[in-house]
Parts: C-alpha cells; structure tokens; sequence
C-alpha cells in the first residue's frame, strides 16, 4: 500500500527502477527508463487521465516478480514516479525530462532525448482521437520540440538540438497546462 503522501524518487529509486526495466523480468517490449518518463508524461499532462492499469502494461510488458514484495516495491516506483511527472507538471518551472546520457567518442557524457520523444509520442497515442481532434497551429508549435527530436537517434550535439532539447520541460508543462484548461482538470 502507498502512503498518502510518497516521497518524490530518488536517484537509487530510479536506478533501481531502471535495472528493472533492463531486466529479463520485464517483457521484450517494457520501455527504457526515459522512454518511460516521456510516456507516463503524456499519460499525466494529455486529454484524460490514465488509470495505473492502464499505463503499467505497456510500461513494464507482463513482468514476472520474485515477490509479492518486489511488486509492491517496482510498482509502487512507478507510481510514485507518474505521481513526481504530474506534480512536478503542475508547477511551473519545476519539471525535467528524465533524458538518457551516453558517454561521447572523447569520452565526455552526452545527452540523448530520442527515447523521451519515443515515450511522449506512445502516450499520447493512448489518447489518439483526442490528440487528434486538437490539431492545429498552437498545439503543433506545442508538441513541436517533441516531434522534431523524436527523429533523432543519438547524442545531441548541434545547437538547434540543445535549444530543443531546452524547449522540452516548457512543452511539456504548456500540454499540461492546454489540455488542464481545456478539461477543466486544472
């Protein structure tokens, strides 16, 4: 059971989480650590809200536990971590894409946001038709640093990407704010 009121995860917590993932225990189509966040941040800031069971499937791809004690603690991350994604959205400056980072050819550490846009894009996919019916020049311009470093694979590395990639906490919290409105979920 969770407490009211969880802590927010930490570092540990989301490498522990993380390795879970990586884990034969998870399905072959359980999503990366990043990949996640970008999804469960769509599932947050998008048209409806998601039930757990609805996002944990795809999430994790039929995970098989040890325990009854390891499900309670991989499961409860996760909902601590959608938890984290929808406070942090409600609070404007506060929220981070969770990207990954590879080590670069001269061995310094670069940042990858491809499988955070992957993620975001599945999320919304959930919601397809509500997604769909919004359309226009406002939310493409939204969803816009979303999409263009969703096609791209690797390290970021020109300066047009790094200024999206800096673009991506304001769209992320501006969908949140949108669709708030727009249900009067806010």
């Amino acid at each position: 059971m969770m407490p009211a009121h969880p802590a927010p995860l930490s570092q540990d917590d989301l490498l522990r989480l993380d390795a879970f993932l990586h884990s034969p225990a998870c399905g072959q189509e359980a999503m990366s650590l990043s990949r996640a966040h970008g999804f469960l941040t769509a599932a947050a800031s998008g048209p409806e809200p998601l039930e757990p069971a609805e996002w944990l499937r795809l999430v994790f791809d039929e995970p098989v536990f040890e325990s009854g004690d390891q499900a309670d603690d991989i499961l409860g991350m996760a909902l601590r971590l959608y938890r984290d994604i929808e406070a942090d959205l409600g609070a404007t400056g506060r929220y981070r894409p969770l990207l990954e980072f590879a080590r670069g050819p001269a061995g310094g550490v670069e940042v990858e946001a491809w499988a955070w846009c992957q993620g975001y894009l599945a999320g919304m996919s959930v919601c397809r038709e509500e997604w769909a019916l919004h359309t226009g020049r406002s939310m493409n311009e939204l969803l816009s640093p979303i999409v263009r470093l969703s096609r791209h694979l690797g390290a970021i590395r020109s300066a047009p990407q790094r200024r999206l990639c800096d673009e991506l906490p304001l769209a992320a919290e501006s969908l949140y704010r949108y669709w708030r409105a727009r249900e009067g979920r806010g």
